[in-house]
């Protein structure tokens, strides 16, 4: 009878362990997630890009994010080079409908617009840190806690994030002293590493007390070889929004 209640004492404890690793893992992350979303927002980026033969391409962007109402609108304009210089892309995201893609060429003067897919918005923010506005966590997603790492000489914690029912899952590397999210790494079915993200040199945000982003953000594509380096030059709240600023208008030539 005590071994069977020693059993039943040790369970419960491993149990509530487990439980503890969870919800301790997901607080880190979703902690790590606050510090960086910003619900209105413009910054400057310098954007270099790698192909899979190693060809460069480089360019300066400005991009704004701001919030109005079932609205999430994302303004990106090219300041540099001088051949692409002047084009603007507006995506706006709808809670309850599909999303919109419009983009607007100088050489034209016309805005085209096309319903948003997740092909092509995947392609629109793959290289631009868009995503990392958002403070909110997919419920669908289970956290663990790995242990610790050093990263860079900074001690992180490890923090696997997986999907229910399948069978990709993430690595998210957290600072244990500041809980600024560091590097995150994706896994295919087979457990081999596809993409990295590392995030470094964090800044503070202009007007925010409290608020912070990383300088320097590189994404490595191992699938297809791609990569891509961003040197975050300024970021700014918005102390007023106007959704006239998110809107793209045709000139006659």
């Amino acid at each position: 009878m005590k071994k069977i209640v020693l059993l039943m004492s040790f369970a419960i404890a491993v149990f509530y362990v487990a439980a503890s690793n969870k919800t301790e893992a997901k607080r880190m992350f979703e902690s790590s997630k606050q510090k960086m979303s910003l619900k209105n927002v413009s910054m400057v980026l310098d954007l270099e890009t790698f192909d899979k033969k190693g060809n460069r391409k480089v360019k300066t962007l400005a991009i704004s994010f701001a919030e109005f109402d079932q609205q999430k609108k994302v303004l990106i304009k090219f300041i540099a080079p001088e051949i692409i210089a002047g084009t603007k892309i507006v995506t706006t995201d709808y809670s309850n409908q599909k999303g919109v893609i419009e983009i607007y060429t100088p050489a034209t003067g016309r805005v085209q617009k096309i319903k948003a897919n997740q092909r092509n918005l995947k392609i629109m923010g793959s290289k631009i840190p868009i995503s990392q506005f958002s403070s909110s966590v997919e419920l669908n997603f289970n956290f663990k806690h790995l242990g610790e790492e050093q990263l860079n000489g900074v001690n992180c914690h490890k923090i696997k994030m997986q999907k229910t029912g399948e069978k990709e899952y993430m690595v998210a590397f957290v600072s244990s002293d500041n809980e600024y999210l560091m590097r995150i790494q994706k896994f295919d079915l087979h457990n081999k590493l596809i993409s990295i993200t590392e995030l470094s040199d964090y800044i503070a945000v202009n007007s925010s007390n409290t608020k912070v982003y990383p300088q320097n953000i590189t994404i490595v594509n191992l699938k297809t070889g791609e990569k891509s380096n961003m040197k975050v030059r300024e970021v700014n709240l918005l102390s007023k929004v106007n959704i006239d600023d998110f809107t793209l208008t045709q000139t006659s030539l």
